[in-house]
């Protein structure tokens, strides 16, 4: 969950995905890169959200961060993540969003 923002006007959401990838982790990618997953209302009723993923075998060093916005990147197991995502250091999502990411990656790593 490195990346994210808001799509520009004019700009379709694949191409946001695109933009704020290179823009937050320095990583080239195509709108094909990345895989649709699931719209998500947030349960405060103030934002909706496409939640893309994009699989890659990029080397950590290989990323350039933009400190502004990406405090850290790390390799973690789902154990690991999950523990984290459930944790007060991490961003401050709905339980139900948390729940549903879970699912989510333990659905694809059955893959």
């Amino acid at each position: 969950m490195p990346s994210a923002g808001h799509v520009q006007a004019g700009e379709t959401l694949r191409q946001a995905c695109v933009r704020e990838t290179k823009e937050e982790l320095g990583l080239e990618t195509k709108e094909e890169d990345f895989v649709f997953l699931k719209e998500w209302k947030n349960p405060r009723g103030w934002e909706f959200a496409e939640i893309y993923l994009l699989e890659t075998d990029a080397e950590i060093s290989s990323m350039t961060l933009q400190e502004e916005e990406v405090a850290e990147v790390k390799w973690l197991s789902l154990e690991e993540f999950e523990k984290l995502l459930y944790s007060d250091e991490f961003c401050n999502h709905a339980k139900e969003y948390k729940d549903w990411v879970i699912k989510m990656l333990k659905e694809r790593l059955k893959k």
